[in-house]
């Protein structure tokens, strides 16, 4: 009987399956094995063969997880099992794997298998030129064993790659708002691991995957470029990247602690014929609490054609005045670019412990770090400068360099730039030039 049912002859060609499975997965040891094992291997199975076969199933397989009955797995499974080692199905396993010996009812976990007696029979008396000829069929047989096992081992044993989930966006870009869909590939059965699946949407948000679901759907609302990233127990596994474009600068508002919504602000001619900012008014109307703390961002977001690694940006502005729910007059510069960005916030010189600071993949916060060279006080107008030379990053404010860094992942093309204030700010010019071709962002600035 299968599914689960003891054959005798059976079971020992399994344990011996799994005993090479445990060999070329290169930890022969399986009572070593953790979970996470488990679970590789059913992502290198699956790549191989494309059967689906659980972390505990294989616990039950291996005899990791002790059941009355030894587990016999079905035919579909067996056959999974025999062609990751290299045979097209469980029989031409069995067929073309004798047993080296008897194996018994014993688990794989725990079984060692003997290596073969050396013979304690007199070897007969063979002639010089029979020694040479037995010796010369003998090395030519072993060197073409050789040939063929490098070669199997090339072809069909290197195997031990995992196939990892992957995300991919089938939507990537949009206009604002953007719903984008996300789909996931070689998830593991959820119901069956104690892995913890999340996708970190790039933007403040994120969600725990559901077990049976490999479609997502996210709703973006401030235009920019996001990175969104699947992460294993808090680790990335993968990333997509989102982009919303615009035709020239936005402006979004936003409330502290209110994660729910944002505020679009429509203005005509924003940056234009004299006009640096929003007003109070303005803002109010989109629906904001203006008594309350609340954040204006202007966005001018589409693709330049400007080295993200090599640029010099400089925005003259005015920060807002202290005002109730402002009190620490910030502003934050952001530099989209095709694979990550780069960002800074610039503050009152007592607010220093909210800022935040990234370029590319190097990212410090006030709260763990010393950045009170990011303390400045710019509600009376100033200016704030980013220079970026061969991934050497620089900042200066008010014509004077503050600090500079070095990142190792390279940010590509700039994708756009956003001037984020606390309360209303004033925007009064912004310059973004290519350090090696001298061109500009087209950010319809006048």
């Amino acid at each position: 009987m299968e599914n689960g049912q003891y054959k005798a002859s059976s079971l020992e060609h399994l344990d011996y399956c799994c005993q090479l499975i445990g060999e070329l997965y290169g930890k022969p040891d399986i009572s070593a094995w953790t979970n996470s094992d488990f679970v590789r291997l059913g992502y290198i199975l699956f790549k191989k063969t494309q059967v689906q076969i659980s972390p505990n199933t294989l616990k039950r397989i291996f005899g990791k997880i002790k059941t009355d009955v030894r587990y016999y797995p079905q035919k579909a499974t067996r056959d999974a099992l025999a062609r990751y080692i290299g045979y097209s199905d469980w029989d031409t396993f069995t067929y073309a794997r004798p047993l080296p010996s008897k194996v018994a009812d014993t688990p794989p976990e725990t079984y060692k298998y003997p290596q073969p007696a050396v013979s304690e029979t007199p070897t007969p008396f063979i002639s010089r030129k029979k020694k040479a000829t037995a010796g010369s069929i003998m090395l030519a047989a072993l060197v073409l064993a050789g040939v063929v096992a490098f070669w199997a081992y090339k072809g069909f044993f290197v195997q031990n790659e995992t196939t990892a989930p992957t995300l991919t966006c089938t939507n990537p870009v949009g206009e604002n708002p953007h719903s984008a869909m996300f789909v996931i590939n070689n998830m593991p059965s959820l119901s069956n691991t104690k892995d913890h699946f999340t996708i970190d949407f790039g933007d403040s948000k994120r969600i725990s995957l559901i077990a049976g679901d490999s479609l997502y759907s996210h709703y973006y609302e401030v235009p920019g470029r996001y990175l969104a990233i699947l992460k294993q127990n808090g680790e990335p596994l993968d990333t997509a990247s989102v982009y919303l474009e615009t035709t020239g600068w936005t402006a979004t508002a936003r409330m502290m602690y209110d994660t729910t919504r944002v505020y679009p602000i429509e203005i005509q001619n924003l940056f234009k014929s004299g006009k640096k900012s929003v007003s109070a008014v303005e803002v109010a109307r989109a629906g904001i609490d203006t008594n309350r703390t609340f954040f204006v961002d202007f966005i001018n977001s589409y693709v330049a054609d400007i080295d993200g690694d090599n640029f010099e940006l400089l925005i003259n502005l005015k920060t807002s005045p202290s005002r109730p729910g402002v009190r620490c007059s910030q502003v934050r510069v952001t530099v989209f670019g095709e694979s990550s960005k780069h960002l800074f916030d610039v503050m009152k010189p007592g607010c220093v412990h909210w800022t935040d600071m990234q370029f590319s993949e190097v990212a410090k916060q006030g709260e763990t770090n010393e950045l009170h060279f990011l303390g400045a006080d710019l509600h009376e107008g100033g200016s704030v400068g980013l220079r970026v030379a061969e991934k050497h990053a620089s900042i200066s404010i008010n014509s004077k360099q503050v600090y500079e860094t070095d990142y190792v992942k390279p940010l590509k093309k700039v994708y756009g730039i956003g001037v984020t204030f606390s309360g209303i700010g004033a925007i009064h010019s912004v310059v973004l030039k290519d350090l090696k071709t001298g061109q500009t962002f087209d950010g319809n600035f006048q």
